[in-house]
């Protein structure tokens, strides 16, 4: 999955939401300052475009897991809670 299929702020807030700021991602990962910025404006670069991918992956792998979280739960199978059943 390529970072190029979201949006910039979709791939910037995911970045935030992993590392805490841009400023930290581009430190941890040895990018020069305001790299990452330039390649989500259409600068290139290999190396940055595959750590952006792989920021990507997880928030998805992440978004999916969050999203069937609930899917096979009992809680969601057997209806209203009690006292909500007794208010009505």
């Amino acid at each position: 999955m390529s970072y190029h299929s979201f949006h910039a702020e979709d791939v910037k807030a995911a970045i935030r939401k992993r590392f805490g700021s841009l400023a930290k991602f581009e430190m941890e990962h040895g990018f020069p300052p305001k790299s990452v910025s330039a390649v989500l404006r259409g600068a290139t670069s290999a190396r940055i475009g595959a750590a952006l991918d792989a920021v990507m992956v997880l928030e998805r792998a992440t978004v999916l897991l969050k999203s069937s979280e609930f899917s096979g739960s009992t809680a969601m199978r057997r209806g209203a809670h009690r006292l909500n059943r007794e208010a009505a």
